[in-house]
């Protein structure tokens, strides 16, 4: 358990990281592969077979970001890459990355600022960092909106000791 307080309150158990992902984003491939948009699992070697999260969550939290890239990634031609690995500092992280248009700099710098949240801005961007802090962790976005070079990705980091 993490010395950070959780800000909403958790369920932990032991939960397999293939089964989460596979049963997550199973519609979603579906729904991907329906407008031509190739999404991709892949969890790392080092991934612990099972971790101890509150699996609802983290798959809403999956879901979520996912389910944003499936809005503004653009047919044929667009891939969302969801991806698990475990770092050094015993960290789980979880990203999601897509080849949308991106998010250009302006709207990425007050992205995860709640004092500047507006109706219609990423309030489930919120959430989602709401579940990485209740687990001890934190939320990274990272966005490139050039017209040859564009892309978005999120990364929850979550501790695991």
């Amino acid at each position: 358990m993490s010395d950070v307080p959780e800000s909403i309150p958790l369920r932990r158990q032991e939960v397999d990281v293939g089964v989460l992902l596979e049963v997550t984003t199973e519609v979603m491939q579906r729904q991907a592969a329906a407008h031509g948009v190739r999404l991709n699992i892949h969890i790392d070697d080092s991934v612990p077979t099972t971790v101890r999260v509150d699996r609802d969550k983290v798959a809403w939290a999956i879901t979520s970001l996912v389910g944003s890239a499936l809005r503004h990634v653009q047919g044929p031609g667009g891939l969302i890459i969801v991806s698990v690995s475990y770092d050094s500092r015993a960290e789980l992280v979880i990203s999601v990355r897509d080849n949308g248009p991106g998010i250009s700099a302006e709207p990425l710098r007050n992205l995860l600022r709640r004092d500047r949240w507006r109706p219609g801005s990423a309030l489930a961007l919120l959430l989602v960092e709401d579940i990485a802090v209740a687990h001890g962790g934190h939320l990274e976005v990272e966005s490139k909106a050039d017209a040859l070079d564009h892309f978005t990705s999120v990364r929850m980091t979550i501790p695991l000791r």
